[in-house]
C-alpha cells in the first residue's frame, strides 16, 4: 500500500459543498411503517397503527441519495460508516415531506489501517408542507481505494 503525501480532494470536489438537491417528496405510509415495526419487533405504542404517527425510523427506508452531479467522487470505493438522526417533531403517517440534500464537509483521513481515505458528509432536511422542519440525517461516506483496482 502506498503512502498518500497530498490530498486527492479538488478545488472542484470542495465546489459541491453547500449546493442542494432537487426536493424530493417521501412520504411515510401506514403499511410500510407497520412492516418495518414488525420486522424489528418494535410494540412501542406510540406508533402504533391507531396513532396516524410513523416511527422515526420510517425515515431511513425513504431517505434520498444525491445525485451524482452533487457528489464528490475522490476515490473508487466507498461505504456508509455513520448516519446520525435529528427529529423536530413527530412524523405523520401519510405527511408529504420534502427532502433536500447536500454535502457538509469533505475531508481527508489521512493513515489508520487502510492507508489514505476521503470523508464525505451529507446532510439531508425534511421539512413539512408549511416549509418546518421535522427530520434531518448526516450520512458519512468513507471513500477508499479498493487494492485490486
Amino acid at each position: 500500500m502506498s503512502e498518500v503525501e497530498e490530498s486527492k480532494i479538488t478545488a472542484e470536489h470542495r465546489a459541491m459543498i453547500g449546493i442542494k438537491s432537487d426536493p424530493i417528496e417521501v412520504t411515510p405510509k401506514a403499511e410500510d411503517a407497520s412492516r418495518m415495526r414488525d420486522l424489528l419487533g418494535d410494540k412501542d405504542p406510540r406508533y402504533s397503527d391507531d396513532t396516524g404517527i410513523a416511527p422515526p425510523y420510517a425515515l431511513a427506508m425513504l431517505e434520498p441519495g444525491l445525485p451524482p452531479e452533487l457528489s464528490p467522487r475522490v476515490l473508487s470505493s466507498g461505504i456508509l460508516t455513520q448516519t446520525e438522526w435529528k427529529f423536530m417533531k413527530p412524523i405523520q403517517i401519510n405527511e408529504t415531506l420534502s427532502a433536500t440534500t447536500q454535502v457538509i464537509s469533505i475531508r481527508d483521513r489521512l493513515g489508520g489501517r487502510y492507508g489514505y481515505s476521503v470523508l464525505v458528509t451529507f446532510q439531508t432536511d425534511y421539512l413539512d408542507e408549511n416549509g418546518d422542519a421535522v427530520a434531518a440525517s448526516l450520512r458519512t461516506i468513507n471513500q477508499f481505494d479498493r487494492g485490486d483496482e
